[in-house]
């Protein structure tokens, strides 16, 4: 295969992959099936096995995928050039709770419950795993570079916890007060 194949072929994989990732936080994966994904693709269904041995493989992908843009995501909210490191925490809470499509809402809400061992794939709890760990750590770094946040390791891991939780009874009920409380709560507990 030559190379310009060889890149279009990365590239038609990463678009199966992307749009996996978006149509399974939009309907979780029960919902989505490889036709659909293809479809979405703007690709055949027969190609699919030519990129992946499985839709649990792509899921696994498209999991890993989500959780590294959202790390990405926060890092540019965060670290935005000409943005101070001051106030930097604040304002990934912010962006977090922030309201955005079903589709680019957050991978640890969207696939909590399609993650969990006791029904996904081990490829997709692994990746579910450590996509949260990597956010976490995200979320970390950020406090810790942020001077303005004097919250210890124990008070982050709340906070951490409580945002997501926000996030997820938001969306679930549909009452974005939630949120709005626990932004708040945070800020608050960084005076």
């Amino acid at each position: 295969m030559g190379r310009s194949n060889r890149e279009q072929a990365d590239m038609n994989r990463q678009r199966i992959i992307d749009q996996a990732d978006a149509a399974v936080r939009g309907g979780g994966v029960a919902a989505v099936s490889i036709a659909d994904i293809m479809a979405r693709a703007g690709m055949t269904q027969g190609g699919f096995y030519n990129h992946f041995e499985s839709k649990d493989a792509l899921i696994a992908q498209a999991c890993s995928s989500g959780f590294a843009r959202a790390v990405a995501n926060w890092k540019a909210k965060t670290h935005a050039k000409g943005q101070p490191l001051a106030g930097a925490f604040k304002r990934l809470v912010k962006y977090y709770l922030a309201r955005k499509p079903v589709e680019q809402g957050c991978p640890m809400v969207a696939l909590a419950q399609d993650a969990a061992p006791h029904r996904a794939s081990p490829a997709l709890s692994d990746a579910y795993r450590d996509g949260v760990a990597q956010l976490f750590s995200t979320f970390a770094n950020v406090a810790h570079e942020d001077a303005s946040c004097s919250l210890s390791d124990d008070e982050m891991t709340v906070a951490f916890a409580a945002m997501v939780g926000a996030n997820m009874l938001s969306r679930a009920t549909g009452d974005k007060k939630w949120a709005s409380r626990v932004e708040q709560a945070i800020v608050a507990q960084l005076q």
